[in-house]
């Protein structure tokens, strides 16, 4: 870091403060410029500039993280090889599982040729769900398939702190690791609320581009303006069906939107699997971990998986500050680096939801007549 970066009555030491505190605005309101003014106490011009110049122009987004667990939705995490005549056409059939069977993520495992699945299905169908994804294999979809399951997805927030948004790069001192206060979550899930199909399509749209107008939000879903406005507030917000905001600083691509070109920090994507894991390991793989501002998720049930994006000239580092605790678990705790070309985030499922009975559905013998026909023949 130069001089004038840590001088704290420089210029763009002053500014990156103030961008610092408009990230933490960001992330508890959202894309609220009233919100975001008082907070920072500036001119909402200024907000709305600095928004567009150091963040959205850079790649950077806020996007809304719908609460699973009042959803009522579980995660499946799974490590699966496709049958090597299906690999040409991977894409159109993870596309497909996203449609039929709950898919949320994809991410193919760099030397590997295993992908990393995140699925995000209804507690009532978690198992059936399973089952669905075993048949595939079966059917020789799949050549090989593990499935494990989470009870609770989290998503940590940005640590912008450590990032100087003035110049779009990450300043963390590895000599200077502080101990996280991350413990194990307690066996207490949030009450299930009720939600429909409306509120489902709004979520789908925070999911995409939190930052959007609820006027041009309801252009997009073809829905009334007011009555889109009650569900918004009452419902979204109001029973707490999104969690909360978080700044996408890596460019993670997602279904929906097209691949930004403008100049971004390149980042390694790192998925950590801890199988078969003490208590106590569990909980210090999670302290140190979240010790870190290049946390992206971290999944917890029968084995603990975490997602880390890190600037590439980092990895050294990284690998160094893992390095005890690796020796120490041996063999249950694997690091897959993944293939960013060969992955695709999802929004929520809506489509799987009925809205007259404002139930979920899945149809087992919809998604094997659909893909069961792609596997290569015995």
């Amino acid at each position: 870091m130069s001089a004038e970066a840590r001088d704290p009555q420089s210029p763009r030491k002053k500014l990156n403060d103030e961008l610092v505190k408009m990230a933490r605005a960001f992330a508890e309101f959202g894309p609220s410029v009233n919100e975001v003014s008082r907070i920072c106490s500036s001119f909402k011009e200024t907000v709305r500039y600095r928004y567009h110049k150091f963040y959205s122009d850079r790649g950077i987004k806020i996007q809304a993280m719908p609460s699973y667990a009042r959803l009522g939705l579980k995660r499946l995490i799974l490590i699966a090889r496709l049958a090597p005549s299906c690999e040409s056409n991977a894409r159109s059939i993870f596309n497909a599982l996203s449609e039929l069977c709950y898919l949320h993520s994809f991410t193919r495992v760099a030397l590997r040729g295993t992908y990393v699945i995140h699925v995000a299905v209804p507690a009532e169908f978690q198992e059936a769900c399973s089952a669905v994804y075993q048949d595939l294999k079966g059917a020789g979809l799949f050549t090989e398939l593990e499935v494990l399951a989470f009870d609770e997805m989290t998503n940590p927030p940005m640590k912008p702190e450590h990032y100087d948004f003035v110049r779009g790069r990450w300043t963390f001192d590895w000599g200077r690791v502080g101990a996280s206060d991350s413990r194990l979550p307690l066996n207490i899930r949030p009450r299930v609320e009720k939600y429909d199909r409306t509120d489902l399509l709004v979520i789908k749209e925070l999911e995409i581009d939190a930052g959007q107008s609820l006027v041009r939000m309801a252009d997009t879903l073809k829905v009334n303006l007011s009555g889109l406005e009650f569900h918004y507030r009452d419902h979204v917000k109001g029973r707490g069906l999104v969690k909360g905001y978080r700044l996408v600083w890596q460019g993670t691509l997602r279904e929906e939107e097209p691949e930004k070109t403008g100049q971004r920090e390149p980042y390694l994507e790192l998925t950590l699997l801890l199988r078969g894991g003490t208590r106590e390991e569990v909980a210090e793989l999670m302290r140190l971990l979240n010790a870190l501002p290049f946390l992206w998720s971290e999944a917890y049930g029968s084995a603990y998986c975490a997602e880390l994006f890190l600037p590439m000239q980092m990895y050294g580092s990284l690998l160094q500050y893992l390095d005890a605790f690796a020796n120490k678990v041996g063999r249950k705790l694997e690091v897959y680096t993944m293939d960013q070309a060969n992955a695709l985030r999802f929004v929520i499922s809506y489509r799987l939801f009925d809205g007259e009975s404002r139930r979920w559905r899945l149809d087992p013998g919809a998604v094997l007549a659909a893909l069961g026909q792609l596997a290569p023949a015995a």
